[in-house]
């Protein structure tokens, strides 16, 4: 033990010696545990914010659209448009589902008192607004007699008022979309961006009996119909059910694939949660080449010593140091450097994701995995690439030690 004590005291005295290139050898460290933290972080916080914003549309949500395949680079539709006869079988027959609308998207241009742009318009039932839990400012959201009888009103987000009317109270006054007047009646409340980074608050919403009769150009079918389960209990048996009604209407035989695809709200977070999980690996990977940069400059650093420090080593073997005495040495100093630069590292990492917050309110969670990981790869950094330079120095022949000039 006293002779262990000995070698540490050694060791850190070298360390402070060339306190000034330990430091610059502790920097790749420093720079790779830092940037291991904040990318796993990053990606930690966006998989957390998709995640809520999913959730924030409910648990109970299914999503029926059309079968598609990508060919050529294009998506090509693999069955019958999800139509009206779906909607009322659905309507009528189904027992676990509550509410539903049908959403059907029209590009045009639209026209206000202070401004225009070109944007999608969303065609969808009075129900939808229920479905997806949005929630109105001022106004009120149209009815089910609007849907009926095909008026032109719609609701509208908060980047429409901003852009078409200004400081103008929407409420009452007209939005002309391809020459036909809408009579704003809602205002929706402010959500922000959404999942997939889209502008949620950049929308117009109408019957989408309107839409189809004025806008889309097509009369029969529907680009997705939203349902919403009774509750998240029972979200599979709603999906059970609207895929037997679905290939009833279809006529799809049995043994034969559907023609149509129906996503759950679960699902949807799945599949997000694989995505950003993929994203955070490639980044913590790519950030860790930082650390093997920085390995390998311990390795440099150490090799160096080992040539300056000749005459020492050989000193101290001819005086009676085992070899296994300088192995520890010099595998203590590059394990020191790593282990320093790992903390060094930490406080980069954590201080850089509260930077990144202040100036940009993007919340990055730091996760305690990551410093584990980022100080754990620092370690084993030192000692793989320490054992090289420290194997060396303790294989040195005394007497030629002696003779090094």
């Amino acid at each position: 033990m006293r002779q262990l004590f000995k070698t540490f005291k050694v060791a850190f005295q070298a360390i402070y010696k060339n306190r000034t290139r330990s430091l610059l050898t502790m920097l790749g460290i420093i720079i790779g545990v830092g940037a291991v933290i904040m990318t796993i972080s990053a990606g930690e916080g966006a998989t957390k914010q998709v995640q809520d914003q999913i959730s924030g549309l409910g648990t109970n949500l299914l999503m029926i659209y059309t079968k598609t395949e990508h060919r050529a680079g294009a998506h090509v539709r693999m069955g019958k448009p999800i139509n009206k006869k779906d909607f009322e079988m659905l309507q009528k027959n189904s027992v676990w589902i509550s509410k539903l609308s049908p959403l059907v998207v029209s590009v045009a241009q639209a026209i206000g008192p202070n401004g225009y742009k070109s944007i999608a318009i969303y065609g969808v039932s009075d129900q939808y607004f229920d479905i997806l839990s949005r929630d109105l400012l001022t106004g009120e959201y149209f009815k089910e007699e609007d849907v009926k009888t095909a008026r032109k009103v719609c609701v509208i987000g908060k980047t429409i008022k901003d852009e078409l009317f200004l400081d103008l109270d929407p409420i009452g006054r007209q939005i002309r979309i391809d020459k036909i007047p809408f009579t704003v009646v809602g205002f929706l409340k402010e959500e922000g961006k959404g999942a997939m980074g889209q502008d949620q608050d950049d929308i117009i919403l109408a019957p989408y009996t309107t839409i189809q009769n004025r806008l889309s150009g097509y009369r029969r079918g529907y680009d997705i119909i939203m349902a919403s389960a009774n509750s998240e209990d029972h979200i599979t048996d709603a999906k059970i059910e609207a895929t037997e009604l679905l290939r009833e209407t279809h006529r799809i035989l049995e043994g034969e694939e559907n023609d149509f695809e129906i996503t759950t709200q679960i699902e949807l977070q799945e599949i997000t949660g694989n995505i950003t999980g993929i994203l955070t690996i490639l980044l913590g990977a790519i950030a860790s080449i930082s650390l093997l940069v920085g390995g390998i400059g311990i390795m440099n650093i150490m090799l160096v010593s080992v040539t300056e420090r000749t005459r020492e080593i050989g000193t101290r073997l001819a005086i009676g140091a085992r070899e296994s005495d300088i192995l520890t040495q010099f595998l203590i100093e590059a394990v020191t450097l790593s282990l320093a630069g790992g903390i060094f590292g930490v406080l980069l990492g954590v201080i850089g994701n509260h930077v990144i917050y202040k100036i940009t309110n993007f919340y990055i969670p730091t996760a305690l995995y990551s410093i584990l990981i980022g100080f754990g790869f620092a370690a084993f950094v030192g000692i793989a690439f320490g054992y090289f330079p420290a194997r060396k120095a303790a294989k040195l022949n005394p007497i030629d030690a002696l003779r090094y000039e």
